[in-house]
Order: C-alpha cells, then sequence, then structure tokens
C-alpha cells in the first residue's frame, strides 16, 4: 500500500477540517462586521442624540461642545427616577369673576393732527356767479399709531352752498385712504404688519397690546387690514421679481411654513416658502408654494440667465435638467460651501477627528474671504486664483483619498461628507473661477433673510389658509428688501403705504424701497 496517497478517511478528515476552519473564518468575519456594525449604530445612535442636545438645549454656534450638555441631561433624568411624585388633590377653582374693561371710545383720543382739504377758489363758486359761503365742516376722524400710542388724525373738509340755496353744497373729496371707508391711518397699519412680519407677533398678541393704548381692534380688523396692505404692495412685489429675475446672480433657497389645510379641518400641512436673493442689488422675493418639488424652482429659472447658487437640494438639479437646452446654457449653477462645511462639522461632533483636516481647509478658505470682503469682485477673483486654489487643490486630494479609505465605515458622517462634497466639487468650487469674483463662496446671505420667517413660524404655528401664502410672500418680500437696502421699515412704509392707496395700475410699481433709498440719500 502506497503510504503517500491519503485514505479516503484521512481525505474526508481533512475535507472536515478545511470546511471548520473556513467555517470558524466566516463566522470570525461575520462577528467582526457585526461588531463594527454595532460601533456604527452605536456612534450614529450617539451623534443623533448630541445633535437633539444641540438643537434644543444648546446654542446656535457650531463651537459648542455637546458632551457637556450630555452630562447634564445625564443628571437630570437621574434626578427625575428619584422623584415621587406628590398625590394629585383635586382643587376647588372659584367662578372666575367678569372681566371688567375701562370703555375708551375713538372720542377719547387727543387729536396732534389736523388736515385742512379745502376746495379750489374756483369751485367756490355758486351756478348763479355768487361766491359759495361756508355753512358746516364735515369731519372726518381717522386712527393713527405713534410708536407708543394712538391718536386721531382729523381731516377737515369745509362744505360750501349758495347763500339763495343755487345747486348743491359742495365738498373736496376725500384723500385716498389705505382702507377705503376704515378709520385707520397708514401708521397703524405699518405698525400692525412690522409687528406681524418683522417682528413675528401674531395679530392675537398685537390684539390684546392694542386695547392697553385705546378703544383697541380685534384681530379679525388687523388681518383685514393685512390683506389691504399686501394688496397694495402687490405692484411693488411684482416690480421686485424683475429686478431679481433681471440681477444676473441669485442665491435660491426653501423653507417650510404650516398652513391649516381646508380639506381637513383642524389639521395642518406642509407648504413651503421660496426664497430668491439678487445680493447686489439687495433685493429679495418670497414665493409661497405648496410643493417642495422642483416646479416652484423651474419657475423661476425659466426668467433668468446668470449665476444660480443653491444648496445640494436636488430639486434644483432637477429643475435645471428640465430646462430647454438653449435657457439652460445662460445658467451657471454655483453651490453653498456653508453646507458642506456643516457635514464635516456633523462627522466631527459624532467623534471622527479625522474630519478635522477638512474643517481646517475650509476655514483657510473662509479667513481669505473675511480678508476679500471690502475688495472689488475683480481683486477679490484675482485673489481667489491664487490663494484660495492653494488650499482648494490640497483639500481635492484628500477628498480622494478619504472615498477609497476602507477604515471610514459607509454609513459613517465622515463619509456621508466627503461624498457630498465630491459629487459636487465642481459646483462648490466655481466661485473660485475667474470672472466670478462677484459671487459668494455660500448661499449664507439668502438664509439670513428666511431667519424672520422662521421665527414666525414659532409664534404664529401656522398660515391660515392657502389662499393667504401669499400675503406672507409679499410683505416678507418687501420687509427683506428694506433690511438689505438698510432702511428703516418703519419709515419706508409709511411713505409707501399712502402713496400706494393714491396711486394708478400704472405708477404703483415706481413705490420700491430702492426709490425710498434714493429719496432718503
Amino acid at each position: 500500500m502506497d503510504m503517500s496517497t491519503p485514505t479516503t478517511d484521512s481525505a474526508a478528515l481533512l475535507v472536515a477540517e478545511r470546511t471548520a476552519h473556513a467555517v470558524t473564518r466566516t463566522e470570525r468575519d461575520t462577528a467582526r462586521l457585526l461588531l463594527q456594525h454595532t460601533a456604527l449604530e452605536r456612534d450614529t445612535a450617539k451623534a443623533k442624540l448630541q445633535a437633539l442636545l444641540k438643537r434644543y438645549f444648546g446654542r446656535s454656534s457650531e463651537k459648542l461642545d455637546p458632551n457637556q450638555l450630555a452630562l447634564a441631561w445625564a443628571a437630570v433624568e437621574a434626578d427625575i427616577e428619584l422623584i415621587t411624585p406628590p398625590p394629585v388633590v383635586p382643587v376647588a377653582r372659584k367662578p372666575r369673576a367678569p372681566s371688567v374693561r375701562r370703555a375708551q371710545r375713538l372720542e377719547d383720543l387727543p387729536v396732534l393732527e389736523t388736515v385742512l382739504v379745502d376746495l379750489p377758489a374756483a369751485a367756490k363758486i355758486a351756478p348763479d356767479g355768487s361766491p359759495l359761503v361756508k355753512i358746516r365742516e364735515e369731519i372726518t376722524d381717522e386712527v393713527d399709531y405713534q410708536p407708543g400710542k394712538l391718536f386721531r388724525r382729523q381731516i377737515i373738509r369745509p362744505v360750501y352752498a349758495s347763500p339763495g340755496h343755487a345747486g348743491e353744497p359742495k365738498i373736496a373729496d376725500l384723500p385716498a385712504r389705505v382702507v377705503p371707508g376704515g378709520q385707520v391711518g397708514p401708521g397703524l397699519i405699518a405698525h400692525v404688519l412690522l409687528s406681524k412680519f418683522a417682528d413675528a407677533i401674531p395679530l392675537y398678541r398685537q390684539e390684546a397690546m392694542l386695547q392697553r393704548l385705546g378703544p383697541g381692534f380685534s384681530r379679525q380688523t388687523m388681518g383685514q387690514w393685512v390683506e389691504h396692505g399686501a394688496s397694495l404692495f402687490q405692484p411693488v412685489y411684482r416690480e421686485l421679481q424683475k429686478i431679481v429675475a433681471g440681477s444676473g446672480y441669485v442665491q435660491g433657497d426653501e423653507t417650510p411654513i404650516r398652513v391649516l389645510d381646508p380639506a381637513r379641518p383642524g389639521a395642518a400641512r406642509e407648504a413651503w416658502l421660496w426664497t430668491f436673493l439678487a445680493p447686489t442689488p439687495g433685493v429679495v422675493v418670497f414665493d409661497f408654494q405648496l410643493t417642495r418639488s422642483h416646479e416652484p424652482a423651474l419657475a423661476f429659472l425659466r426668467q433668468f440667465r446668470g449665476v444660480f447658487q443653491t444648496d445640494g437640494y436636488a430639486g434644483y438639479l432637477k429643475a435645471l435638467r428640465l430646462l430647454p437646452e438653449a435657457e439652460r446654457a445662460g445658467i451657471v449653477h454655483v453651490n453653498c460651501m456653508a453646507h458642506c462645511r456643516r457635514y464635516f462639522v456633523a462627522a466631527l461632533e459624532s467623534g471622527d477627528e479625522r474630519a478635522a483636516p477638512f474643517l481646517a481647509y475650509l476655514g483657510a478658505l473662509y479667513a481669505i474671504e473675511a480678508e476679500l470682503r471690502d475688495v472689488t469682485p475683480e481683486a477679490r477673483a484675482q485673489a481667489r486664483a491664487t490663494r484660495s486654489l492653494a488650499w482648494l487643490v490640497p483639500m481635492e486630494m484628500a477628498l480622494t483619498r478619504a472615498a477609497t479609505d476602507l477604515t471610514i465605515l459607509p454609513q459613517s458622517n465622515l463619509l456621508k461628507a466627503v461624498t457630498y462634497a465630491r459629487e459636487r466639487w465642481a459646483e462648490l468650487t466655481r466661485y473660485s473661477a475667474p470672472g466670478f469674483g462677484h459671487v459668494h463662496i455660500d448661499s449664507n446671505a439668502v438664509e439670513r433673510t428666511i431667519r424672520p420667517s422662521a421665527v414666525g413660524k414659532k409664534n404664529f404655528l401656522f398660515v391660515g389658509h392657502p389662499d393667504a401664502g401669499w400675503r406672507s410672500a409679499v410683505l416678507y418680500s418687501i420687509l427683506g428688501t428694506c433690511k438689505l437696502q438698510g432702511l428703516n421699515e418703519w419709515s419706508y412704509l409709511t411713505w409707501a403705504l399712502p402713496r400706494l392707496a393714491a396711486a394708478t395700475n400704472q405708477t404703483a410699481h415706481q413705490f420700491t424701497p430702492q426709490r425710498f433709498a434714493q429719496l432718503s440719500r
């Protein structure tokens, strides 16, 4: 018998040993992958917890250390577990006494201003040629507002009649009113609009505040004033839309807002305020829509040519793809570097220190932009071509290495950041190309214009009806543009409202914040 040839039993034993070894190796590899997956889930959960702690308990600055908050929150939870809630004892409540409100009438307000509206001399002649004689005065009261107090403005119109009773008495027409037939002046309407859309004070709170100053007005009445004011500003809003569309450089963004759904009583749905900012002329327009799909962006891009800067939201990319080739060729898409940075901040906050070098690159780029803030676009483009590229080139190389680094787990925040940056690298770095000195490194400017509406969402809770969303869009656009122009919103509103009330369809568009800024210089 040849001893070099294994027997059938030994061959089977060898196969069994090899199989067992392979199974052991597979189990070990599976266990290692499971351990990595468990560690990833733990790190992801920890990152989510830190993000929630930062959102609800921390400052908005990215310099905050969420670990301190985590320890504090753990201590709070430990204290809560030690507390034994006392038994609930029903309390007999006193019947609420009827509220006593000091009655105030319109006549109780002081008259701080009188306006005499008289007939011209040629109109003070009776049909028989005799001069008209003033027989009485027609007084129209108008309640207006000065910061901190209500007052009456009396519009006095002498009434003239013939001593011989020839013809009808004559009186001058009332000047145009912001609310036709109403007893409210432009100052009071400006105050309500400014309080609601700039200071985020809902109408029910304004109702209580005005009651302290005088007769008071219901929130329903103030809601009508808001509608009148928004209607008057519609021609100005359309003019702002034209200015933005023709500016050549626009930043776009969108923010959610709740709106009551008339199809489901008591329920609310999500709507969106789309925002388009032209940084160079300093004009912003909001567009209220019930969707976050690509349609609102597509509608804007159909009338726009130039540089369009946004975050990485896919709706903008789809809108660009759907444009006809000739229209798409006239638009250059640029992405926001600040959004890219936030991904790396999230990776660092999740405990992955490998994100730090990327944040160092971005920090250097932003330091350059800070130095170039006050230079001309030409000088900025020239500096970027040398100084910024010196950081962008090695950062791109580091991104390429990280993308192939097997130690970076697929679902980690760091790989998400790397993937986000690499997929949009051309759009993220286009700001540094020749001829783009007027383009910002990010779209933070448009985000800053959205902040008043974000505060308003917390205070208003929702928009009352989808049909009312246009009012928010119009008035946010007017007040946002005032802020960009460096204007006192109160001064502009009180200047524009009476002029818009007296304007025609052909002249109303002229009363823009830019015109007021020119007249104020």
